[in-house]
């Protein structure tokens, strides 16, 4: 029963990345030693279960005698319990809000929407952005920007305090001259383009966001083998932390979902075409490329690889085009922000140990050197394993991130997503409910009876 065992695994680490969220928010206001050791910890044994979850090809795993049922069954019974949690936060959305609340968690969703503003007024977002007109007319402030580590920040030595980021605030938005905000969109154009329509129309464009994880979802079990499908959908649920922090706000669904198509039908022409998408939304689809094109390569040459590449590409060079032709550098500054400017440490990967748990902090060039060797890694397993483990790529692709410079929470919860729809293409074979009983699994969600049932109904009748 290892296709239950790898549901269930991803299940778990999805749960990991909730708890390892939670208190990485926490300790970021109030930083702790052990806090940021054990979520540190959390997210590096959550990347590890989700890639072992998918090594092998899982040919017939849905076959085979039970082992260990009841610590199986405690396993799902823990999994229909996140389950539950997930369906809580998405309940949350139908609640009416605080006095207070705003649906701008971050500079990623605000800049963002402003950025689809200035182009429905006919500017080019990357050179007319305005970041003190934009948070004005959202009625937000300092604390949700990405501040640099240059001007009124030079000298602070871990990140900006919520005074320090107020009155540098309060002083370039009188005076001007801000260099201490990253004021300008730093994503690809689809990252704003698509949001014009919401926009225009005056709406949330968070449901945008947690309309395309439903989509995702809904992808992932569709793709599955249809006897694991219940399973799958109590597994994706129970992975709380692609529900709890997409409600909680993100931007980063609107790559995401793409990016899910992009890999499950890789070998199509809508897997080019989503892989554009994705990559022309947000950087982090970059990171999956080299993993993509492995996977594409291996199944059907290399020839089909460079050609859903070029599509991909062309999609990429369509959706951007208008705005390099206008402003080039304003596009390339825009583009290359995350890397291109003096941005503080900060995340919840292997520096969270130095900025939120006492630890030294190396010199950034240090984490930019483990991230490389981390990717180099990741590329050569990816590459030896390319035949007995095809789907391990979606999920390595993530992993050199964690030994970033900045390796932000963001950039890790969705991990178990992407791992579910590597594992939605595996030939893990058909399941039945007598079977799913016997093995111990549980799920939140009716089974369709299988032969095996059905002829036990009629034996008993």
């Amino acid at each position: 029963m290892r296709a239950l065992v790898r549901i269930a695994a991803i299940s778990v680490a999805g749960a990991a990345l909730y708890y390892a969220g939670i208190l990485n928010t926490i300790i970021t206001q109030r930083p702790e030693r052990p806090g940021a050791m054990a979520v540190v910890l959390a997210i590096g044994l959550a990347l590890v279960v989700a890639v072992m979850a998918l090594a092998g090809t899982g040919l017939g795993d849905s076959r085979g005698a039970p082992r260990a049922v009841r610590a199986h069954r405690a396993v799902w019974l823990f999994v229909c319990v996140m389950a539950v949690v997930s369906l809580a936060w998405l309940a949350t959305v139908l609640r009416a809000q605080p006095e207070g609340w705003t649906p701008y968690h971050n500079d990623a969703i605000a800049l963002n929407e402003c950025a689809a503003g200035e182009l429905l007024a006919g500017r080019d977002p990357y050179a007319t952005l305005d970041i003190f007109r934009c948070y004005d007319a959202l009625g937000i402030g300092a604390d949700r920007t990405t501040p640099l580590r240059r001007g009124l920040f030079a000298s602070v030595p871990l990140y900006p305090s919520d005074d320090q980021l107020d009155a540098a605030w309060a002083v370039r938005g009188r005076e001007g001259g801000n260099v201490e905000f990253v004021s300008n969109p730093s994503y690809p154009a689809l990252s704003f383009v698509l949001l014009v329509p919401f926009v225009a129309l005056g709406l949330d464009t968070n449901y945008l966001y947690l309309a395309s994880l439903l989509a995702a979802m809904a992808l992932v079990v569709w793709r599955a083998p249809a006897g694991l499908r219940p399973f799958v959908l109590t597994g994706l649920l129970g992975a709380a932390s692609i529900t709890a922090f997409t409600v909680g706000g993100s931007a980063d669904l609107l790559y995401a979902l793409p990016l899910v198509i992009a890999w499950m039908w890789r070998e199509r022409g809508l897997g080019a075409l989503a892989f554009g998408v994705s990559a022309s939304v947000k950087q982090l689809a970059w990171f999956a490329w080299p993993f993509w094109a492995m996977a594409i390569g291996t199944r059907q040459g290399w020839r089909a690889a460079a050609r859903q590449t070029l599509v991909a590409a062309a999609v990429f060079v369509a959706t951007n085009a208008p705005f390099v032709l206008a402003d080039p550098r304003a596009w390339i500054d825009g583009v290359l922000t995350p890397t291109a400017l003096p941005m503080f440490a900060r995340g919840a990967g292997l520096v969270f140990l130095s900025t939120g748990g006492g630890w030294p902090l190396l010199p950034s060039g240090v984490y930019l050197a483990l991230e490389v060797a981390a990717a180099l890694g990741c590329l050569a397993l990816a590459w030896r394993t390319r035949r007995t483990s095809p789907e391990l790529g979606i999920v390595l692709a993530f992993v050199p991130l964690f030994f970033g410079w900045r390796s932000l929470f963001s950039y890790f919860f969705l991990v178990p997503l992407f791992a579910y729809a590597g594992l939605a293409r595996m030939p893990l074979g058909s399941l039945d409910a007598s079977e799913a009983r016997d093995a111990g699994a549980i799920t939140l969600f009716a089974m369709p009876s299988g032969p095996r049932a059905t002829a036990g109904r009629e034996r008993a009748a």
